[in-house]
């Protein structure tokens, strides 16, 4: 029989039957609520959300900080800017924009510049925090571009397949960056939902793989997990597995090569991902020069087989038609 494992820390009583746990870019299904200062962590919001938004918020910014200087300028009236040369065809508003824009970047052209101690002064705030801010900036680009991530392609279904004279259920992965990575682990479990009384409950199983390891991971990496008489969906129908609202949750770990740091990724299936009745395409072949050649649109692809029938009882005859 398969062995129930802990709450991984997802939970297990629910007060109605919950959706999906992992979604499919790895992040958990979770929607926080209620204010609390100490959640407000600015550096590593802006270090996990994606190059669009990062680089939106930072012309944002910098936008709303040249506004807000030059309404301060602007407001100084003819104490505070002086022009050379033909600028003062430009309206005030503008130069004051354009004199923003320049002290914030610290470039100075000359054809904008302060009269009087307090534009003077606004200046010299201005240009400090546009010194500090640019560091701060560059300083998150660096960090969002030296971050060790991983880069999986997982095949959008996971397969029922005949397999050592039974079935199993199998999907592969690849690494999408050039880097190598080694030492890589996998750890499978199965999660669904029954009621228990009033309640939702959410159990956890291991899926035992016939190969948890690997050292190399440079082509396809297909994870195999037999259909036994230790596995969950022994003796299930596909029914029972749909009404069971199963989950497979994966979760990889190796070491990045190029990062020279240990990276993770996850990934999930639900029940309507699963194939009955096929088996991989070849994702990769070796060319004319002997070298193998890894095809990413091919990672997915399959072929309809026969499954291996069950003999023992009927309900597991059904298990896999």
């Amino acid at each position: 029989m398969a062995e129930q494992l802990k709450d991984p820390g997802i939970g297990e009583k629910f007060n109605a039957r919950s959706g999906r746990v992992m979604n499919r870019d790895g992040t958990f299904n979770v929607r926080r609520s209620g204010f609390d200062i100490r959640r407000l962590h600015l550096f590593q919001y802006l270090i996990r959300i994606s190059w669009m938004h990062f680089f939106l918020l930072l012309l944002a910014g910098f936008a709303i900080i040249n506004l807000l200087f030059a309404f301060i300028y602007l407001s100084m009236g003819n104490t505070g800017l002086r022009t050379s040369g033909d600028m003062e065809a430009i309206s005030p508003f503008w130069q004051c924009f354009f004199f923003s824009l320049h002290t914030l970047t610290t470039v100075g052209y000359g054809n904008f510049y302060p009269y009087g101690y307090a534009s003077n002064a606004v200046a010299g705030i201005e240009a400090m925090l546009g010194l500090l801010g640019f560091a701060v900036a560059t300083g998150m680009v660096y960090g969002r571009f030296s971050r060790p991530t991983a880069k999986m392609a997982y095949s959008k279904n996971a397969l029922i397949v005949p397999y050592k004279g039974i079935n199993a259920l199998m999907f592969r992965m690849a690494n999408m960056r050039a880097g190598l990575l080694m030492e890589i682990h996998a750890d499978i479990s199965l999660t669904y939902v029954e009621k228990v009384g009033d309640q939702f409950m959410r159990r956890y199983y291991g899926l035992h793989l016939e190969r948890n390891d690997i050292i190399y991971l440079t082509l396809t990496w297909t994870l195999v997990h037999l259909i036994d008489e230790d596995s969950p969906f022994y003796g299930k129908s596909v029914g029972e597995l749909e009404d069971m609202q199963l989950e497979i949750l994966v979760k990889i770990k190796g070491y990045d090569e190029g990062f020279g740091e240990h990276i993770h990724s996850r990934y999930s299936y639900l029940f309507e991902d699963i194939v009955w009745g096929a088996k991989f395409v070849p994702a990769f072949h070796v060319d004319e020069k002997g070298m193998a050649v890894l095809d990413y649109e091919k990672i997915s692809r399959y072929d309809e087989v026969e499954l291996n029938p069950f003999t023992n009882t009927l309900k597991k005859q059904e298990a896999l038609m």
